[in-house]
């Protein structure tokens, strides 16, 4: 594959597919999650929180699968990290965080 997946380049835009776990059912991945502005949150190098320019969207349709687009500028840094806090009470689907290391420049 090439950009904009494998690898994570600096300063490239960036596709990645997650499933978030169901709050409800734990163990097993929620179907169709509501996805809302400020639930996914990205940092660049420790440099502080900031709302994805692109909300994530559920695709395809229907499915566990939420896909989240990181902008070129979301990803100039050498660590990128995304965190993932369904803020509804109560909560819909379960925490999540990770970090994307990336390579050139």
């Amino acid at each position: 594959m090439t950009a904009p997946y494998n690898p994570p380049n600096k300063n490239e835009d960036f596709i990645i597919r997650i499933a978030l776990e169901d709050i409800s059912s734990p163990g097993s991945f929620k179907s169709s999650p509501t996805l809302a502005a400020g639930d996914f949150k990205v940092d660049k190098d420790g440099a502080g929180l900031s709302n994805l320019a692109t909300l994530p969207t559920v695709d395809p349709a229907a499915s566990i699968w939420v896909k989240i687009t990181l902008s070129t500028t979301e990803m100039n840094a050498d660590v990128v990290s995304v965190q993932c806090i369904d803020q509804t009470s109560p909560k819909e689907w379960a925490d999540l965080a990770f970090s994307i290391p990336t390579t050139g420049a």
